[in-house]
């Protein structure tokens, strides 16, 4: 009993340090792809950090298993996906007594995210049933006609509530809009039907299911930067690209820009697992400029090369700590 617990440790601490490095090598691979294609899409920008903190974690979860499965009952330290110390008998020893150490204090800390998690959860639930009223059937009428257009096959309802501040939208298999009364009364009908479309666009892209999974994620790596980096992405470029759809549609793009700014001074602090049309805070700025077609100078990133040298200084590291381990 005692040396399956001890072999759980052990491999959940491999697991974690192993993600540091493995994160940080993802975040590169997303810096370089990007840098080689410039003009590409935020689309495509935001499938690819999706798809990488994907597989960052289902390299975790490998990482976990393989060492678990491999670990030997006497406590030997055995990782996987390119790390596998044997043979220092110190580093051995005091990885030995560190790793499940720094797993009990994982696991305590754990508790903290994941009950944010489940909190951001249920308040999600509350507000797709509890103070809701009708919209005018003019609305309606005009999501179901977007949706059949942008091929969207689930049925898509539409309320007002008075619990949010900005429209959102949440639910998967049964998607709903929510629209406050401020955002009726302050917005123009052409400017409501913009914010209308880019909340269709979440709808079309899939994003409150795939928002719901990377949140889980970032629960669970709470301690890697590189996954908070790579989910800051996903959520800037989302943003984008519905945007660029809400314009595709022929929208007034100074309307538009107008429209988030209005909502951005009524928002309160958004619910993490719903789709806002306002985003952040700090990425509304740089939406506003694409919208209108701003194009700002191209300058040198020192933030940039600081996370890649950052990236690059923990893949070395932790990769020379096992290299020192073995004979």
């Amino acid at each position: 009993m005692f040396g399956d617990q001890s072999n759980f440790l052990q491999s959940l601490g491999w697991a974690v340090l192993n993600s540091l490095w493995q994160m940080a090598a993802l975040w590169v691979i997303y810096q370089l792809v990007t840098a080689i294609y410039r003009s590409a899409k935020p689309s495509f920008k935001s499938l690819l950090a999706t798809s990488l903190l994907l597989a960052g974690f289902g390299w975790f979860l490998f990482t976990f298993l393989a060492v678990y499965s491999d670990s030997s009952v006497d406590g030997v330290a055995v990782s996987a996906s390119f790390i596998t110390p044997e043979g220092s008998r110190e580093l051995n020893s005091w990885l030995q007594q560190s790793l499940p150490l720094a797993s009990v204090l994982y696991l305590i800390l754990l508790v903290f995210p994941l009950l944010h998690f489940v909190r951001n959860y249920r308040y999600v639930r509350v507000i797709r049933t509890h103070g809701l009223s009708k919209i005018n059937v003019e609305w309606r009428i005009f999501v179901s006609k977007v949706a059949a257009r942008m091929a969207i096959r689930k049925k898509v309802s539409i309320w007002v509530s008075e619990f949010v501040s900005s429209p959102v939208t949440v639910g998967f298999l049964k998607p709903v809009i929510l629209v406050p009364i401020a955002a009726i009364n302050h917005l123009s009908p052409q400017q409501l039907e913009a914010v209308l479309l880019h909340e269709l666009s979440h709808i079309r892209r899939h994003d409150y299911l795939i928002n719901l999974f990377l949140n889980f994620i970032q629960a669970v790596l709470y301690f890697n930067p590189f996954v908070k980096a790579l989910v800051k992405i996903v959520e800037r470029e989302r943003e984008k690209s519905c945007d660029e759809m809400v314009l595709q549609f022929q929208y007034d793009s100074h309307e538009y820009a107008s429209a988030l700014l209005t909502l951005e001074k009524a928002n309160r602090t958004p619910v993490v697992l719903t789709m806002a049309s306002g985003g952040k805070h700090n990425d509304l700025l740089h939406r506003v400029e694409s919208i209108m077609g701003v194009r700002r100078r191209p300058v040198f990133s020192f933030n940039k090369l600081a996370g890649l040298m950052a990236g690059l200084l923990c893949i070395i590291t932790l990769n020379a700590l096992i290299i020192l381990s073995q004979q």
